[in-house]
């Protein structure tokens, strides 16, 4: 997160800010989730949009039956957790796992994905949301969200995840306009299809 304080704006320090973590990422590829005001700041420094990630809210609708092939898992799964992750983000994000899963309500693992469901300030937030279907997607979602009407947020990549973003809208939540996912240097790794709603707590 960048944050500057408003009696403190137009005096470059977010630009500086930016500058020095740039310095101390030494040429990784970075990314981040712009919002309207930092936009200009991010293209100035070089940013460029690769997607768009928006923020879908409401109360969820479950289905009836749960679908098959999906289980509850625990922090005993963060091996296959760590593989699945692996082929959607392109790197070993076990460190992030580890403190993640600790977090989760709900942990739910198929095949060929997972999802973490997680409470914060009364709402409850999906992701990472790894998948290598919509299908797969939609029956992680109907297993982790809870039954009980609670306001429900998934963010949703725009390019992986437009059938998601459908889904989602008959199930109850309301799309939010979008918000660029700019990246510095080379292209992200992985397979970007497979992650349809990124871990983004700060999106606001």
């Amino acid at each position: 997160m960048l944050l500057v304080a408003r009696r403190c704006g137009g005096r470059g320090l977010g630009y500086r800010l930016m500058e020095e973590a740039l310095g101390a990422a030494d040429c990784a590829t970075v990314f981040l989730y712009a919002t309207a005001a930092g936009l200009p700041l991010y293209q100035k420094l070089g940013f460029r949009i690769v997607d768009e990630i928006a923020k879908h809210t409401g109360v969820f609708t479950p289905a009836s039956a749960p679908a098959p092939g999906i289980r509850i898992g625990d922090t005993g799964d963060l091996p296959e957790l760590v593989r699945l992750d692996r082929q959607a983000f392109g790197a070993d994000r076990t460190m992030l796992l580890r403190r993640l899963l600790p977090m989760a309500d709900r942990v739910v693992i198929a095949d060929e994905g997972y999802a973490l469901a997680w409470r914060n300030l009364g709402t409850v937030q999906v992701g990472p949301l790894v998948a290598n279907s919509t299908s797969t997607a939609t029956a992680l979602l109907d297993a982790a969200l809870p039954e009980e009407n609670s306001t429900t947020r998934v963010d949703v990549c725009a390019r992986a995840g437009a059938d998601l973003s459908g889904w989602l809208t008959e199930r109850g939540l309301t799309a939010q306009p979008p918000s660029p996912l700019m990246v510095y240097g080379e292209c992200l790794p992985g397979n970007r299809a497979m992650l349809l709603a990124p871990f983004t707590q700060a999106l606001g």
